[in-house]
């Protein structure tokens, strides 16, 4: 029976492990953490009074089947840090504190680290008084706003009632020194959906989003969409932000110069970013990195394969649909033999 080691357990390796396991595979799954599921696993489903397409429904069950598979073992806590050998016969050296061990006889290593969530710093180009209440009194990232959308009751998504929020769209791109000159795709969908999802909470709230440019997110006429719901879109980058009550922000309108708004909630909209590991990864396992860090898959026969975002920025749909394109192609080879 083949066995595949699948390095990172967030949705692509859970994917992954459960889709080869079903199918008769021995799995085990090498965790740096102490959980499975990654960061999908606090975002929170974006439902208004219909399905919003936001992909969050794709992990139901998902961490609990993986971690009840019988054909899937689990390893916590524990980083990968060498391998040896060829496709049927790979030995992996892991660590666990300072205890190492060796995993032998794998036939195929998946690599599913996922993304890291911010650049080095905040922002090169926007300025931030009190950067220190990031978390606290309403300034906060895209990913700690998931967590909010995650618990949120019925009746209350955020502690006290917002009279307005900005959304900070582009975090960190298109700046190579923030991380990358591309666009992350995933932040206009998490955000605008997530500002639908606000209003009906809170249908008095005025909205506004600061952007670059803005990706069409739903099929037919998205953007006016949002207008008719009386969203705001500034096009520019604020310069700086300040922190406290009420948050501040300054922009230079391209109308009327500079301004300053003041806002109850600011959403600082952060994107997908290559792991900073990524270059180890590479190292050991054989594989190429692009420009911006990401994991390039080398020539096929290798046995090793990058799933999900580790090869870069791509939606919950896109990363469940290219984990399951990748168990598809080992099952695929080892059919083959």
């Amino acid at each position: 029976m083949a066995h595949v080691v699948v390095i990172g357990a967030g949705l692509s390796g859970c994917t992954v492990a459960c889709t080869l396991a079903d199918r008769g595979v021995d799995v085990t799954l090498v965790e740096k953490t102490g959980r499975i599921g990654g960061r999908v696993s606090s975002y929170g489903c974006k439902a208004v009074e219909r399905c919003q397409n936001c992909g969050v429904c794709l992990t139901s069950g998902l961490w609990k089947k993986t971690a009840d598979h019988k054909s899937i073992r689990i390893i916590k806590n524990t980083v990968v840090q060498d391998i040896s050998g060829q496709p049927g016969s790979f030995s992996i050296k892991i660590t666990g504190g300072k205890e190492n061990k060796y995993i032998k006889g794998i036939d195929t290593i998946v690599v599913s680290t996922g993304f890291d969530d911010l650049p080095g710093g905040i922002s090169s180009h926007l300025h931030i008084n009190n950067a220190e209440d990031i978390g606290e009194q309403g300034l906060m990232t895209g990913t700690q706003l998931e967590e909010l959308l995650l618990k949120r009751t019925r009746s209350v998504l955020f502690e006290k009632r917002p009279e307005s929020i900005a959304f900070i769209q582009c975090l960190g791109s298109r700046d190579k020194s923030e991380g990358g000159l591309y666009c992350s795709r995933v932040c206009c969908s998490y955000s605008t959906r997530t500002a639908k999802l606000i209003r009906s909470y809170y249908p008095e709230c005025k909205i506004t989003f600061f952007y670059m440019e803005l990706q069409n997110v739903e099929q037919g006429d998205f953007y006016n969409g949002l207008l008719e719901l009386d969203m705001e879109f500034i096009k520019c980058r604020p310069a700086k932000i300040t922190g406290g009550d009420p948050l501040i922000v300054e922009y230079d309108d391209p109308a009327e110069g500079i301004k300053s708004r003041e806002y109850d909630i600011i959403v600082l909209s952060n994107g997908i970013y290559a792991c900073t590991d990524n270059g180890r990864h590479a190292e050991i396992c054989g594989l190429g990195q692009d420009s911006n860090g990401f994991l390039r898959m080398a020539d096929t026969g290798t046995g090793v394969y990058a799933a999900g975002c580790a090869k870069g920025p791509m939606k919950i749909d896109e990363a469940y649909a290219d984990a399951v394109a990748i168990a598809g192609k080992i099952l695929g080879e080892a059919g083959g033999k």
